[in-house]
């Protein structure tokens, strides 16, 4: 018992002391990789989509509408879902090990729902080929 208590501190307080902080490069590298995920949403690109998303995909929209991987790329390449903007601000991005969770306000501008105003996390996993969208949460912001 005292055991686990002391390897349990050990950890909250190496994860408060080092959790979180993102390394420079990755820093840089996701934020180009969520840069690349608005531009195929918005060109309506498959191939780059299907490279940035991994296949494990959990996208919940605003209105708690869930997606995996497959329904995203269906819904953006058929035009169901034809974005026209999508604009961040006031990110954050944070690094734990192998996964950089990002935040933001976004404004975002579709033909079917007009503009809404959310907040938005997105988690990226580093694999192999690189940072890969695993999930995605969003929620509107008071008006």
């Amino acid at each position: 018992m005292k055991t686990w208590f002391i390897v349990t501190l050990c950890t909250l307080g190496t994860a408060t002391v080092f959790g979180g902080t993102p390394k420079a490069d990755a820093k840089k590298t996701v934020l180009a990789a969520e840069q690349a995920f608005v531009d195929a949403m918005i060109k309506h690109d498959k191939a780059a989509l299907e490279k940035l998303l991994a296949d494990d995909l959990v996208y919940i929209h605003s209105s708690s509408k869930s997606e995996n991987k497959a329904e995203v790329i269906q819904a953006v390449t058929s035009g169901s879902a034809t974005y026209e903007s999508i604009e961040f601000r006031d990110t954050t991005v944070r690094q734990y090990g192998d996964v950089v969770i990002t935040n933001h306000k976004a404004t975002i501008k579709t033909k079917q729902t007009g503009v809404a105003n959310l907040l938005v996390t997105h988690v990226w996993v580093k694999h192999k080929g690189g940072w890969q969208f695993a999930s995605r949460q969003a929620s509107r912001l008071p008006q």
